[in-house]
Parts: structure tokens; C-alpha cells; sequence
């Protein structure tokens, strides 16, 4: 995923974050579209993917799809609110982050106990073992993660 990022010129001429709109709500808007996108149908998907990754702003969408800015306005808010309301049904975004967090936790706790076997006065056989082992549930886990 690409964080998407706007330019200071755009955000002072379209207020673009107005209304408590920030980067951390682009950012939610980009990987609720990555999760639920596929729901919309071609036009939306069309109109929000340009408002979102190309960071066109309202008056370049109205343009770029012969309509008017309140109009373009309208629809990329309309269709937010359906990929919200598609998140607050199905919670896979909530899912995913609880899931990130847990296998960041895993990750944290795999590499401390890699820090005490490095360290620790085992036999050079126990402890290559034991980092395989924790390298192994490491991999094992990331590939999970991966695959969701």
C-alpha cells in the first residue's frame, strides 16, 4: 500500500482537510477503498481512485468526468460513507489492524527472546536450535499475515 500524500498548494486551494479531514483520514480512505473497492461499481471506483491516488481535486474531477464540482463533491463523499458503512458491517480493516498489531507484538517478543538466547550460557546446539525455532514461528508468521 502507498501512503497518499497532498501537496500544501492543493490542500490551501481545494481546503481539502477542512471538517477534520487529515492524513490519517486519507490514509483510511485508501485502505478502506484497497479492502471494499472491488464493491463499487466502474464509475465509482473510477472517481474515487482519481480523487484518492491521482489527488485530483474537486474541480479537476468535475472536469475530468463532465460534471460539476458540487457534483464531483458529492459522489466521492457519498461513496466514502458507502466504504464506511461497508467497514462498519464486515470490520476487515478493524480486523486487519488488530491483526498488525498482534503479529508487530509477536515480532517484538520473538526478537527479545532471540536477545536472551544469544545471550544466555546454553550449549552452541541448544541455542541454534532454539533461534531456528524462533526464527521459524517468525517466518511462519509473517507468511500468515501475508496471506490475509
Amino acid at each position: 500500500m502507498i501512503p497518499i500524500f497532498v501537496t500544501i498548494s492543493h490542500v490551501v486551494k481545494e481546503n481539502y482537510f477542512a471538517k477534520g479531514d487529515s492524513m490519517d483520514e486519507r490514509f483510511r480512505q485508501n485502505l478502506l477503498f484497497d479492502f471494499y473497492g472491488e464493491l463499487l461499481n466502474n464509475h465509482q471506483k473510477a472517481v474515487f481512485s482519481a480523487a484518492i491516488f491521482d489527488d485530483m481535486s474537486y474541480s479537476e474531477l468535475a472536469e475530468e468526468f463532465d460534471c460539476s464540482r458540487q457534483a464531483a463533491f458529492d459522489l466521492v463523499r457519498r461513496i466514502d460513507k458507502k466504504l464506511e458503512d461497508y467497514e462498519s458491517k464486515l470490520g476487515l480493516l478493524e480486523r486487519f489492524t488488530a491483526a498488525r498489531q498482534r503479529m508487530d507484538s509477536l515480532s517484538l517478543s520473538v526478537n527479545e527472546m532471540q536477545e536472551i538466547v544469544k545471550s544466555s550460557d546454553m550449549d552452541q546446539k541448544t541455542r541454534n536450535s532454539l533461534n531456528k525455532h524462533l526464527t521459524d514461528i517468525s517466518n511462519t508468521s509473517e507468511e500468515i499475515f501475508d496471506k490475509f
